[in-house]
């Protein structure tokens, strides 16, 4: 109830002095505010009040005046008041007293729903953001029953009404009140029919594949929510008529739209949408001229343009072969990459006749910028010299847009900063002719737990557990302060790992990678040691330990960047040493005795890859190779009369591992991979049989570690740990994979994709028996998880169309968890 009161009396008494005075509304008179008294407002602050008011004790009024309607009107927009009296209490000559009576809204004790989950509730608390204590007025329920309609409108439930019940707490000595939002969502409502009328050019097919998120429900489209969102169907009008343009249909336009709520053929209610097009004439590309380029000739320019006389009106190829085109090369960059920061390109419509458009490349070159001062911000963890190694814009050097591009490369190729945060701010100085560059970073958890679990050989969980640190500081080893908890920022790695599945088997592996050795060329040092021990007494009645492979093992690696055929590639050369010790394994082809490998790696690699986590774009293509002594080339002995033990006392073999992996951004966020990997295990010589050791093993998730007799373990989901390779391992196998992924997050802390894949690949005894395209095939679904504490972690669901290797039906389904992306 509103009451606005202003209480004048004709007659006040003054009990003290026993005076009486009259008010003559039609003369009024000037008084001076002797006191203001506040009643009613426990809750509040009555100075506070009485500053609202606009009057104030010592303050000259006329009486009669509207200075007291305002002050009411002033207190009244506050929203906390239902009722306002101001009384004159008390005339003493020409000073009065004043009482403001006041009587307050209710606050909040609490607030529940009805009619709704608890999650929802939760959910619609946050966006609320009302508090216990709050003043309730009106508006406050009105805003709240907004948001929750919004909310739940939004999720589809387009009739959703809600009510909001007050009910006032009679035992709180507090004037209080509690609400109860009772929710009605309705059934959801999703988008049964999009109507397309006008069009000719297009389909109606094609027009709804223009839309991205306004969608017909299909019962198939299981990925894709159905409801209509006004925002989202904006967009993809706008994204109607970018088709219509970029197929020459300039002057394309949808001329009206309505969206309505109606009962389907199953008597159930559904959002449609009509729409009218007003496709307009095709048009063309004709004459297309150049006007102030010097640098370049306009034959040269019409050539990188890549748009001929009669090709369809296309405004966005236009741009794009002008500005930048990711796939190739484009005007602007021409220019960009030889230092020509300052210059424009203008495309003008010069004449349009009919339905041709003559175009005129208005070019402004300018001067060529080099670089002034290169700086960094950002790196609270990595020292400025770790990222200033890796940047390509150099000062003094002309400016390149392609060398920017290349250094947010090799930035997020680092691993130590969020890729989504890396940003190069162009600071030109046009008085000058400098330029410089700022590059904007931001820190990435660099150090990592590592777990792992699987189902691996013999029917045993096999675990992994381990420490990397990919941004160690080695001089700080010593340095007390640094440990925090490690000393970090000079670039270096630093991998702990310990596998195990119980008594049968455990390994531990250390290494240390420094990528700039001497610190002034990228030159890579790679060391590492490792051990494992496979106990065969678990299987035997024995209780001795006399049955077990051990292998003890270390390598040295030097790697450097080669600026030939181009600088994104590598070679890495080193040695390696391992020591096999067999006791009493019966099962294997030597049951006792010591082999050792010693062997010369050379790796040649080129990686254009964008980033590491969710990679978008670039290719890897890798060659690994490992040569032992061909000691039976040699050494002139009869091998087929040695015993098992000397002819495996020196291993003799050479290993050929082939892999590949290309990304390409199919549309917005979608990226579409494709891998292969191929390895071959040789001899030199016919004398000499195929090394027991370094064999393939293929089938399962590939868990890295798990060496169990120096195999390597080729994964391929869908099928159980190296189920399709005999007991005696493969020399040759071949792998092919393709997903399409879809990231739902890039949160550096936590950044989560999904994918879908299809792969398949096979193992063979001998090269002569390759068959490349004879594959184990599978198909499924995953999800990848990287946490900055614990690297990539992957579940995977695979189903394997083929029976495994000696097996008669089908492999089926199987789930596979990996790390590291040990599936790929």
């Amino acid at each position: 109830m509103l009451l606005m009161m202003f209480v004048l009396s004709n007659i006040v008494s003054a009990q003290e002095n026993k005076s009486v005075i009259d008010i003559d509304y039609y003369s009024p008179k000037e008084y001076e505010v002797g006191e203001i008294k506040i009643t009613g407002a426990e809750n509040l602050d009555e100075n506070s009040v009485i500053l609202l008011s606009g009057i104030s004790v010592g303050q000259k009024v006329m009486v009669p005046s509207d200075k007291f309607s305002t002050a009411i009107d002033k207190l009244w927009k506050q929203g906390i008041f239902d009722e306002i009296h101001i009384n004159i209490t008390k005339v003493e000559g020409r000073t009065i007293f004043l009482e403001y009576n006041l009587k307050t809204k209710p606050r909040l004790s609490y607030f529940t729903f009805k009619g709704i989950t608890r999650s929802e509730a939760d959910k619609l608390k946050e966006r609320m953001h009302i508090a216990l204590g709050d003043v309730v007025t009106e508006n406050m329920k009105s805003n709240c029953s907004n948001i929750i309609n919004d909310y739940f409108i939004d999720k589809g439930f387009y009739l959703t009404k809600t009510e909001v019940l007050e009910e006032r707490d009679s035992l709180s000595k507090r004037k209080e009140c509690h609400l109860t939002f009772v929710v009605d969502k309705g059934k959801k409502i999703k988008i049964g029919k999009i109507t397309v009328e006008g069009n000719e050019f297009l389909t109606d097919s094609k027009v709804k594949r223009q839309m991205k998120d306004t969608k017909e429900k299909k019962w198939w489209r299981f990925w894709k929510s159905s409801r209509y969102q006004e925002s989202d169907f904006k967009k993809d009008k706008d994204l109607v008529i970018e088709k219509y343009n970029n197929e020459g249909y300039r002057d394309a336009r949808i001329t009206w739209d309505t969206v309505f709520i109606a009962k389907s053929n199953k008597d159930k209610d559904e959002m449609n949408i009509n729409m009218k097009i007003y496709e307009g004439h095709k048009f063309y590309f004709r004459n297309i001229t150049w006007v102030g380029n010097t640098k370049y000739t306009s034959d040269e320019l019409t050539k990188l343009l890549r748009i001929n006389k009669g090709d369809a009106y296309n405004k966005e190829l236009l741009d794009k072969n002008v500005s930048y085109d990711p796939t190739g090369k484009d005007i602007s960059s021409l220019y960009l990459d030889d230092g020509y920061l300052f210059f424009r390109v203008i495309p003008t419509e010069l004449n349009i006749e009919n339905d041709s458009i003559d175009i005129e490349m208005r070019i402004f070159e300018g001067t060529q910028a080099r670089i002034g001062n290169v700086s960094i911000a950002g790196n609270t963890r990595t020292n400025d010299y770790v990222v200033m190694r890796e940047l390509k814009t150099l000062p003094g050097e002309l400016f390149s847009r392609d060398n920017v591009i290349r250094s947010v490369r090799e930035l997020q190729q680092l691993g130590f900063f969020n890729p989504e945060k890396i940003e190069p701010k162009i600071e030109p100085n046009v008085e000058n002719g400098t330029v410089d560059i700022k590059y904007m970073l931001e820190e990435a958890n660099s150090s990592r737990i590592e777990l792992q679990g699987g189902w691996g050989g013999y029917s045993r969980v096999v675990f992994t557990a381990g420490l990397a640190l990919d941004n160690f500081a080695a001089s700080k080893v010593f340095q007390r302060k640094a440990w925090q908890p490690f000393p970090m920022g000079e670039g270096q790695k630093v991998s702990l790992r310990i596998n195990t599945n119980g008594d049968y088997y455990h390994s531990a592996s250390l290494s240390f990678t420094e990528p700039w050795l001497g610190g002034k060329k990228p030159t890579a040092l790679s060391v590492g040691v490792y051990y494992s021990y496979q106990d065969e007494s678990y299987y035997n009645t024995s209780d001795l330990r006399n049955f077990y492979l051990s292998i003890l093992g270390a390598s040295a690696t030097i790697g450097k960047r080669l600026k030939w055929p181009d600088d994104y590639f590598t070679l890495a050369q080193g040695l390696r040493y391992k020591r096999y010790h067999v006791k009493n394994w019966t099962s294997f082809v030597m049951p006792t005795g010591t082999s050792n490998d010693m062997a010369y790696t050379l790796t040649l690699a080129r990686n254009s890859v964008d980033q590491l986590i969710y990679p978008r774009t670039g290719s890897e293509v890798v060659l690994e190779s490992a040569f032992t002594f061909p000691y039976s080339l040699v050494n002139g002995k009869d091998y087929n009369s040695m015993s098992i033990e000397d002819q495996y006392k020196w291993l003799e073999y050479y290993k050929i591992n082939f892999r590949t992996a290309w990304y390409f951004n199919v549309v917005d966020e979608l990226v579409f991979s494709a891998r292969s990997r191929f390895g071959f295990l040789g001899r030199y010589s016919d004398k000499t049989s195929y090394s027991p050791f370094e064999r393939y093993y293929v089938g399962g998730d590939g868990i890295t570690g798990y060496a169990l007799d120096g195999r390597e373990l080729v994964s391929l989901r869908g099928y159980e740990f190296a189920a399709l390779t005999g007991d005696n391992g493969a020399t040759v196998f071949d792998k092919f994979t393709m997903d399409l992924r879809y990231p739902i997050t890039l949160n550096p802390a936590a950044s989560i994709y999904v994918l879908a894949f299809v792969e398949g690949g096979n193992s063979w005894s001998t090269l002569k028996s390759f068959a490349p395209f004879n594959m184990y095939r599978s198909a499924g679904v995953g999800v990848r998880i990287f946490m900055q504490m614990f690297g990539l972690i992957g579940l995977d669901w695979g189903y394997g169309f083929d029976p495994a290797y000696g097996e008669t039906s089908r492999s089926g389904g199987h789930f596979h968890i990996s790390l590291q992306n040990s599936i790929d």
